[in-house]
């Protein structure tokens, strides 16, 4: 059985506490053997088969430890920010290295969390595209940039670092989010991760194999990385209070984030919120309806369960019918399966009560099921007790009124039940009944409370810039390209409304946890 610890102020920490992480095919396999392995070796019994059943144990610390991680960050915050960006900016260089000399091992690991292999590789891939060397030198320019002469004086915008930055990813996919704070080295700042409590492998792993051997290779601070598992609540009420942090990055469920936001606020502190999602992908007629199926049937990728999944499927209705028939065409050829299998597309679902009511309160509000709607077992079979849901499309027509009441249009479905809206016009002539359904979607885009990925298929080029108008409630707009795709130069995290709260934006990580210093030089 493999151990992990814990990292505080540069060295490994063992604190004789542990929890036991099993392998998620044998957690779907045999639950219940499962976890009497894990209860016979909490009481320090070790059964003969624990090697088939449990991956590895793992250490989980307290409040006390927890301290010392803020000491530790803020002591090396004081020496971080007077290291030069070009060093700064080489550790990330290294980070990239080692990531990717580590790659067949990070898959593996997120595949025992429980990933699939195909949301694995694509988690992979986020991590390779954010760290690539044209990423990095993008944003090593915006550190320190010389905005220009006049007469004898030279004018600088500069970015000086926070200090302590404190994050928690989320549960669902914490390694691959929570290595983007890594960019916090770049801005001179320190960081903890409080990896979760009960999947925390991978997001050891990356910490202290990937970005902990980088640091150490550039002779970086003790305390400048910290890793801690422990209770959530403890550890959130203590980085709020405790004048020594400053900046709380946040991913997780918009209420909780919402709150945490303001009470970080309240205390003075930076909150920088990747909450809750409710994407919307649009379908305009005459686009490329082979890759706008292709970008939609993505939304069941993970059972769903991915924040940054189009959620919303807004289609043109001359398009409609070809574009419905070439999803449900893709949605028939996906596959269940353990998280090991590498055709696997799907994972149990958390939330299977509220699946179950979400596709109920459509269907009684008019939707048409068109694929879908059992529960079922690993296999694909159906199963009332099944730890996985079928791949759901269901219909709804923009002439339904009660469509802005329907939860699945209304807030955000974290399970594989997804809408299509076909979008209506009752006029005649071409040109306005394409301003009409333009109008309805703009209508739908405008309801979402939620705000951080929306895209658009389209061929036209009027409607093109149209789109790029007037879609302004989202982070990140992609045009004719998938949904969930990552582009060199644009942030991959962000939002707005409730997933990103009152100060979301698009997400620059070196900006989010820096502050903007003009500086004037006149020489004399």
């Amino acid at each position: 059985m493999r151990e992990f610890t814990l990292f505080v102020d540069g060295k490994d920490v063992d604190t004789g506490k542990y929890e036991y992480f099993p392998y998620a095919d044998q957690v779907i396999l045999d639950f219940k053997k499962t976890y009497q392995t894990i209860t016979k070796l909490k009481k320090g019994e070790i059964p003969e088969d624990v090697d088939k059943y449990i991956y590895a144990r793992y250490c989980v610390g307290d409040n006390e430890l927890n301290k010392q991680a803020i000491e530790a960050a803020y002591r090396a915050s004081k020496i971080m920010k007077n290291i030069p960006v070009a060093k700064r900016k080489k550790m990330l260089y290294d980070v990239h290295k080692y990531l990717i000399a580590n790659k067949d091992t990070i898959i593996k690991l997120l595949a025992i969390e429980g990933h699939p292999l195909k949301l694995a590789e694509w988690e992979f891939y986020a991590m390779d595209n954010a760290f690539c060397k044209t990423t990095l030198d993008l944003f090593k320019d915006g550190v320190w940039e010389e905005k220009g002469t006049i007469g004898n004086e030279k004018v600088y915008l500069v970015r000086k670092p926070d200090g302590v930055v404190v994050l928690v990813p989320p549960k669902n996919a914490s390694a691959s989010n929570s290595l983007s704070a890594a960019y916090v080295f770049l801005g001179g700042d320190s960081l903890i991760i409080k990896a979760p409590l009960k999947a925390p492998i991978a997001t050891l792993f990356i910490w202290k194999n990937v970005v902990g051997k980088a640091l150490k290779e550039n002779n970086a601070p003790d305390g400048l990385m910290n890793i801690v598992v422990g209770n959530s609540k403890i550890i959130m009420d203590e980085w709020l209070k405790n004048p020594k942090v400053n900046d709380i990055f946040f991913f997780g469920e918009s209420e909780n984030g919402l709150e945490i936001g303001r009470q970080a606020y309240i205390n003075g502190k930076k909150a920088i919120l990747e909450l809750s999602g409710n994407d919307n992908l649009f379908v305009w007629d005459g686009c490329d309806v082979e890759g706008a199926a292709t970008s939609a049937v993505d939304c069941f990728l993970g059972s769903t369960q991915i924040c940054m999944l189009p959620k919303n499927l807004i289609v043109h209705e001359k398009i409609y019918d070809k574009f419905r028939d070439k999803l449900l065409e893709k949605v028939y050829k996906l596959k269940f399966g353990l998280p090991s299998n590498k055709e696997t597309y799907f994972t149990p679902v958390v939330k299977m009560k509220e699946c179950q009511e979400f596709l109920q309160d459509a269907l009684l509000k008019g939707a048409k099921l068109l694929c879908g709607g059992k529960r079922v077992d690993y296999n694909g079979v159906e199963n009332d007790r099944g730890l996985y849901f079928q791949p759901t499309l269901v219909e709804i027509n923009t002439d339904n009124t009660e469509i802005f009441n329907m939860k699945i249009v209304k807030e955000e479905n974290f399970f594989p039940v997804i809408p299509i809206i076909k979008v209506t016009s009752k006029k005649k002539e071409k040109k306005e009944a394409d301003e009409e359904i333009f109008a309805n979607m703009l209508k739908i885009a405008e309801i979402n409370e939620y705000g951080l990925r929306a895209s658009v298929w389209v061929k036209s080029a009027y409607y093109t810039r149209q789109f790029m108008k007037y879609i302004d409630n989202s982070a990140l707009l992609r045009i004719n390209s998938k949904h969930v795709a990552y582009s060199l130069y644009l942030p991959g995290q962000g939002g707005v409304g409730k997933t990103g709260g009152p100060f979301g934006e698009a997400s620059y990580l070196v900006e989010k946890t820096t502050h903007l210093q003009g500086i004037s030089l006149t020489r004399e």
